[in-house]
């Protein structure tokens, strides 16, 4: 039990150290997961006419992939929380296996979303966006 006690924060806190390295090794994160993260960090309630403005340019791009532009138009429906019709999409971005890690998290850390991202979602949202 003693050995438990000591073990689980080592454990812990070393897992916390490889959470910025996922997002290092996938090092090709698109503009468009970038720009997503962005608007997500500052998020209040629902985007800006300013961020609308940008998720549909970022949904019209030919170099956008179809999971991104499932993101982009879940975050233009969102209001407080992302749409019902929106949450089924949300799910499957968070289970295909072939999905970027950056895009994976965009999508859960948007299904979860209630008003504003929590603060350990802003500093996974940082990382993306660096």
């Amino acid at each position: 039990m003693n050995l438990l006690r000591i073990a689980f924060p080592i454990i812990f806190s070393l897992s916390l150290l490889t959470i910025p390295s996922v997002f290092a090794a996938d090092n090709k994160v698109s503009t468009a997961t970038r720009t997503m993260a962005e608007i997500m960090i500052s998020l209040r309630h629902y985007p800006s006419d300013a961020d609308k403005d940008k998720l549909k340019k970022v949904a019209a791009e030919a170099t956008t992939s179809a999971h991104e532009k499932t993101i982009a138009q879940a975050l233009l429906n969102l209001n407080h929380k992302p749409a019902d019709a929106d949450k089924p999409k949300l799910e499957v971005i968070t289970k295909d296996a072939t999905t970027p890690a950056a895009v994976k998290s965009l999508a859960r850390i948007l299904l979860s979303l209630n008003h504003q991202p929590t603060d350990a979602d802003t500093a996974e949202l940082k990382q993306i966006t660096k």
